[in-house]
């Protein structure tokens, strides 16, 4: 079995769920760091992660994928003994292991719109910005057109007279 790229993964699932690193590092409960390192295939995140993870997940390719690594993970943790004997069966017959079902979480929800407030706001700050600086680019065309009158006035016209005004 090939290994799969986890950094992909973590990736892919982070845009399919919409969220920035430091949001997804909300939801998981670790730093914005992890994540940036999971992203880029320094560090691997642990079984826990992964499960809470794909619980965030929705159906798709991503999620089979986040399933997949899942199973890889567990088996490095957890390999089935030596002699090749499979896990035992559940009552009522059905597959060796189950992943527990996914819950809709709220948290994403919310996690959302608090990234859409913030784009609203940052784009607000960006038009604000971008007015002050046009303001200032206003405010310099005058003051260098101010430095050149002075000058032409310096250089061209007002002779002082020594003599002074006459008394009558």
């Amino acid at each position: 079995m090939t290994a799969l790229n986890t950094a992909k993964i973590i990736r892919r699932v982070r845009q399919r769920l919409e969220v920035s690193q430091e949001g997804l590092s909300r939801l998981l409960n670790a730093t914005k760091g992890a994540i940036q390192h999971w992203e880029r295939g320094r560090n691997n995140p642990d079984l826990a992660r992964l499960l809470a993870l794909r619980q965030l997940c929705p159906p798709g390719a991503e999620r089979k994928e986040l399933e997949a690594l899942i199973r890889q993970v567990q088996a490095e943790v957890a390999p089935l003994p030596l002699g090749g004997q499979p896990l035992p069966k559940p009552e009522g017959g059905g597959k060796g292991f189950q992943l527990p079902p996914v819950r809709p979480n709220e948290n994403l929800v919310l996690l959302r719109r608090e990234n859409a407030r913030l784009r609203r706001q940052v784009d607000k700050l960006q038009a604000a910005v971008e007015r002050r600086n046009e303001k200032l680019r206003i405010l310099e065309d005058l003051a260098t057109e101010l430095q050149r009158e002075v000058a032409q006035l310096r250089a061209g016209g007002f002779a002082k007279t020594s003599a002074p005004p006459a008394a009558s």
